[in-house]
């Protein structure tokens, strides 16, 4: 896994907050394998990358600047010397310098974790794809709501079904763990 790159996407109060619209049911097991994945990371030097999402609309009440809900996750929060790439559109590449820094650093495949699995996780994957990187997409680290009285595990399912179509390896954190040497931890 030495040219692997973890990338932690959108894991913010907005979706651990109760009473908010995209508070997502399964974040808690979410959350815990988020941080299994990234202390394997530190612990074998695999360069981890948080994703951090800020919304375009002021007035979109989700993601909006200077409110509590866009901050990090404290337990998964970065630590010192970790990037952080603020991102303003569904796929962590628009826009940002996470295609050049992940090219820097020499990185030909991007393991993908966090929220949600529909919406910010599928878009960045499926762009990861398209530049040519190999995505691994953790099935049991990403998850997804309710979407059009669809219920959000379906949702989900759906979603790792057309990754695991065309644009990545879905695998479970176990999986990756056992990758990078960890095991069952």
């Amino acid at each position: 896994m030495s040219k692997t790159a973890l990338l932690t996407i959108d894991m913010q109060q907005e979706y651990f907050e109760g009473g908010r619209p995209l508070k997502v049911p399964e974040g808690p097991p979410v959350l815990a394998n988020v941080v299994r994945l990234q202390n394997a990371a530190r612990k074998a030097d695999i360069p981890l990358i948080h994703i951090q999402h800020m919304s375009l609309d002021p007035e979109g009440g989700v993601f909006v600047d200077g409110t509590p809900f866009i901050d990090l996750v404290p337990e998964s929060g970065p630590v010192a010397g970790e990037k952080v790439i603020i991102k303003r559109y569904p796929s962590a590449f628009a826009g940002t310098d996470l295609d050049g820094y992940l090219q820097e650093l020499g990185v030909d495949t991007v393991v993908i974790a966090g929220l949600m699995s529909f919406m910010c996780c599928d878009t960045t994957g499926r762009d990861a794809h398209s530049r040519g990187y190999k995505v691994l997409f953790v099935r049991d680290a990403t998850a997804a709501i309710d979407l059009g009285g669809i219920p959000a595990q379906q949702v989900h399912e759906v979603t790792l079904a057309v990754q695991g179509f065309m644009s990545s390896e879905v695998v479970t954190t176990e999986n990756i763990l056992k990758r990078i040497g960890e095991g069952s931890t």
